[in-house]
């Protein structure tokens, strides 16, 4: 498990945070240093889905620096591609809400709809789905919604409906925020009945400022405590508070945050946020939790995710003891019946169809989703370390997350 950057990295990194600051700052961005990569610069940007910052970024700079024809063809276009589907995208949603208005269905847009209208351009702020809260009473009518308007329904599980159309478009309905086993569930349960409509709508709703902001948080911490956040959730942070941090009802955010074990947390995205992106800053080394946050990608690494995952699992809930890593190994295999079930109903119904479920469940992964890769599942599994184990329950304290 890779836990820091080199010398060279972090200089490229440093200089990629200030390019991302010109722009959610509308300012000149800082010319690049001695011998800088620009297209070392550009694969972190690929890496961390802030493609379309870095193209608006070169563009301002090769105004007054000699940028490769090369690489300004390459952003032009990848420019172009981003604003185009950010059209599509936006197109495709607000018909499917102007539908439920239609049809008299409540519904709440969330996560992504919004951040993407609190940076500068849309367009700056990639998503590869739509999340929206929805009442389970309307899912056969909001079914005949999606087919009517050329979308596959995929899949469902107890939280989430998934509905898809080519070339881009991903929808997850959802029925909660949060999984009702989450120890946070009932903090934020009914929250489409106590969201107000939004302005030039009838049935689409919005949450508070306070409660989109603690859900926010939640959705970070969660990715956070799993397998990490990328740099695009410290600049959802930044746009966020630096827009809405007057109107914030303080008070009320502090108490929640106590609840919700996340005070740490908040305060040390924020200050991350701020030290990155305001404008002016200079970033000129990095702690041991910011580190975590530049190798996370974008929504976090598989090795990190799976070794977390493994580690929890290996604990067994009723005496605290843990089991050895090659008895844990062959769990992640062949998952228990409570985990089965989640994807396969029958198992609760039938237990003596466990096995059943999993040959259903390897058939699927190897022959239609293919998207396993059994050296790197086996590698991920098995080759990390207890030095590994000990540097991520760090990282995790260091936020003020519980390790137990």
């Amino acid at each position: 498990m890779k836990k820091h950057l080199n010398d060279a990295q972090k200089k490229e990194y440093a200089y990629y945070l200030t390019l991302v600051s010109s722009v959610l700052n509308g300012t000149e961005p800082q010319l690049p240093y001695e011998n800088c990569n620009l297209d070392h610069i550009r694969q972190i940007s690929n890496d961390t889905r802030m493609d379309a910052i870095f193209d608006e970024a070169v563009l301002m700079l090769s105004k007054k620096y000699s940028v490769s024809d090369k690489l300004l063809s390459y952003v032009k276009n990848n420019l172009n591609h981003w604003i185009y589907i950010d059209t599509m995208m936006k197109y495709e949603i607000e018909s499917l809400l102007k539908c439920f208005d239609e049809g008299k269905i409540y519904n709440l847009p969330m996560k992504g709809y919004f951040l993407k209208e609190d940076y500068p351009n849309s367009f700056e702020r990639s998503i590869s789905d739509y999340d929206i809260l929805f009442d389970i009473n309307d899912i056969d009518r909001i079914k005949n919604i999606f087919k009517q308007n050329g979308y596959k329904f995929l899949q469902n599980d107890d939280q989430q409906y998934h509905f898809v159309k080519a070339p881009f478009m991903y929808i997850e309905m959802h029925r909660s925020l949060l999984k009702k086993n989450d120890k946070n569930y009932s903090l934020l349960e009914n929250q489409l009945e106590k969201a107000k409509v939004r302005d030039g709508y009838s049935y689409s709703k919005e949450m508070t400022l306070e409660d989109y902001y603690i859900y926010m948080l939640l959705h970070s911490a969660k990715h956070f405590s799993e397998g990490g956040i990328g740099i695009r959730m410290i600049a959802d942070e930044y746009v966020f508070y630096k827009k809405y941090s007057d109107q914030l009802n303080q008070k009320y955010l502090s108490e929640q945050f106590e609840k919700l074990g996340i005070t740490l947390f908040e305060k040390k995205l924020r200050d991350i946020s701020l030290k990155w992106f305001s404008k002016g800053s200079e970033v000129k080394d990095f702690d041991d939790v910011e580190e975590y946050i530049l190798l996370s990608m974008t929504l976090g690494r598989v090795d990190v995710a799976v070794m977390s995952e493994m580690e929890r699992q290996r604990v067994n809930t009723k005496t605290g003891r843990k089991k050895s890593r090659f008895a844990n190994f062959i769990s992640s295999l062949f998952p228990n019946k409570s985990y089965m079930a989640n994807k396969y109903p029958f198992v609760e119904k039938m237990p003596i169809l466990l096995p059943y479920s999993w040959a259903c469940m390897w058939c699927r992964r190897i022959f239609i989703d293919r998207n396993i890769d059994i050296k790197k599942g086996f590698n991920n599994r098995t080759s990390y370390t207890d030095d590994d184990v000990s540097y991520f329950n760090y990282i995790q304290t260091e936020v003020g997350f519980d390790v137990k």
